[in-house]
């Protein structure tokens, strides 16, 4: 099983109840398609970026879930011929990074030398030289 989330825009002319009906039946479809869901996020009703299928608006909700990869394009079906549901995307989920190992400073008698750039280190032979034959005149 792999951690999805799925971002999905519910009709905007459904009352707060039809839109929780809707929820539950997306919930409903990624359990039949053997998934579990972790969590529901809704961000409520805003303006789409364009009209679709006749809606300037529509309730926007997040959900987080598992499912078994082969079992996605199933959901997607649902999803499409679901008449609420305006628009989704199904997206999977980074996997969770393994812990990163503090790295120890380096012993307090090692004292780092600063590294002179090219010009400086050019620069002062030239400069030496100059000295010198200025000093033999």
């Amino acid at each position: 099983m792999r951690e999805y989330e799925v971002l999905y825009i519910v009709r905007a002319d459904l009352d707060d109840d039809k839109v929780q009906d809707a929820v539950k039946r997306v919930n409903t479809l990624i359990e039949r398609s053997g998934g579990t869901v972790e969590r529901t996020n809704l961000w409520g009703k805003r303006k789409l970026a364009y009209e679709v299928k006749h809606q300037k608006e529509g309730s926007y909700v997040l959900q987080d879930f598992q499912l078994s990869p082969e079992r996605v394009p199933e959901l997607e079906a649902g999803l499409k011929i679901t008449e609420q549901v305006l628009r989704h995307l199904i997206v999977r989920k980074p996997e969770k990074a393994a812990p990163v190992t503090a790295v120890t400073p380096p012993p307090a008698e090692v004292v780092l030398e600063p590294i002179a750039s090219e010009s400086e280190a050019v620069a002062a032979p030239a400069g030496r030289a100059g000295r010198e034959e200025g000093e033999e005149s």
